[in-house]
């Protein structure tokens, strides 16, 4: 593709608005940036293939944007746990094994169970906001609502968000970002901080076990004798950390956003709640929380008659999956009668498909369901630039402004 090595899919204009770069990509197999050291794969077909032949195209050793650790860094990684494997970053037979420890905390039994708790919760948040007519639906409303379930799932307490807050930010930001070595010790400071943190919850699991996921862990055990140590069980939780609540938080402001972009359909969900089901796919489809995975070539290999040569990475692009013109008609429309919406890729596919989708979805929907049942003429408020957190891989508004009758 004449020139388009020549530009660098992490530079910041592009990690803010991706679509228009994408959308170029489309027009080519996998591109293999210099640069970035990996393959860009950005259509529908060539991104399935990927994701559903796990047998060629690995996870393990897969996660972000590769960089060369600082000694500082190395340093304070060293007074913590040893780095171990999550489930994005392993692959069969070990990953099933770690997927069945989560399997039924993240069904779609144990979502539909938890819709009161979430359905109060989310009221409750309103009724902190609701006489100011005025919030940041991100920090007031979509962080505190997804947080609040993670807590609950895993028996911890509420007055712990903002912590686990800064834990997940700081865990995310080496993934989809060049960072400043400062910033690097900063997140790894940040990390022995929540494994000490863990640690202690999960020992006190151990000596005063409960009904909760945190305990479920401690007893957990690998196709073996041996329980999981803490080290393993922090890796796990820091992955459900980040990718849970970002998931959630994520699409139930970049929703927002699109609805009020699009007064029309605004207007029609607000009349008929029966839409908001598939309104919220098209939203997963148009604004993916997550922008982009990486995969590492097993062997030499082809995909799209391109040679991917053993170890290299590839970076698989579902928001730009979501937005090609072979499979979605008119992909840059918002459109919440969209017949295909759910073909998205948001959430992956495969043995890697998101075990929190069925939550993400049940936590949207009641959102949406509460918000635009409690809040009238809900409108963009003063302040809104529509910037999001900068990251490669994650996508997620830093803040939305509203205003509305209550």
């Amino acid at each position: 593709m004449a020139g388009m090595t020549e530009l660098n899919p992490l530079s910041p204009a592009t990690m803010e608005c991706p679509f228009g770069f994408f959308a170029q990509l489309r027009s080519e197999p996998p591109v293999y940036v210099p640069d970035a050291r990996f393959f860009l794969v950005s259509r529908y077909l060539d991104v399935q293939q990927v994701l559903l032949h796990p047998e060629v195209f690995l996870s393990a050793g897969s996660p972000g944007v590769r960089r060369k650790l600082a000694p500082e860094v190395l340093k304070v990684m060293s007074k913590g746990f040893r780095p171990r494997p999550s489930l994005q970053t392993t692959d069969p037979p070990i990953h099933q094994r770690y997927r069945s420890l989560f399997s039924k905390a993240f069904s779609s039994r144990r979502a539909a169970q938890l819709e009161p708790y979430i359905r109060r919760t989310a009221n409750e948040l309103v009724d902190t906001f609701v006489n100011d007519r005025k919030v940041d639906l991100v920090s007031q409303f979509a962080v505190p609502l997804s947080l609040t379930v993670f807590t609950s799932i895993l028996g911890l307490p509420r007055a712990d968000i903002a912590t686990l807050k800064r834990w997940s930010d700081d865990a995310a930001a080496p993934l989809g970002e060049k960072i400043t070595r400062e910033r690097e010790v900063e997140c790894a400071q940040s990390e022995l901080e929540a494994q000490q943190y863990f640690a202690a919850k999960l020992d006190e699991r151990r000596r005063e076990p409960r009904d909760d996921f945190l305990t479920e862990l401690c007893t957990a055990q690998l196709g073996g004798p041996r329980p999981l140590d803490n080290g393993e069980i922090f890796y796990l939780l820091l992955q459900l950390l980040v990718a849970g609540h970002e998931t959630s938080a994520s699409l139930i402001s970049s929703a927002m956003m699109l609805l009020l972009k699009h007064p029309v359909q605004m207007a029609a969900v607000s009349a008929d709640p029966g839409l908001i089901p598939n309104f919220i796919e098209e939203s997963l489809r148009l604004e993916p929380p997550i922008k982009a995975f990486f995969r590492v070539a097993k062997t030499d290999t082809e995909l799209a008659g391109i040679k991917i040569p053993s170890g290299s990475r590839l970076a698989v692009l579902y928001a730009s999956a979501n937005r090609d013109e072979a499979h979605f008609a008119d992909p840059e429309r918002f459109d919440i009668y969209r017949e295909n919406a759910s073909d998205h890729l948001a959430f992956g596919l495969g043995i890697h498909y998101c075990l929190g989708a069925s939550l993400a979805r049940t936590e949207a929907r009641i959102a949406f369901e509460v918000l635009l049942g409690r809040l009238k003429d809900i409108r963009l408020g003063a302040g809104n630039d529509f910037t999001h957190t900068p990251s490669f891989v994650f996508r997620g508004l830093k803040e939305l402004h509203l205003e509305f009758t209550a």
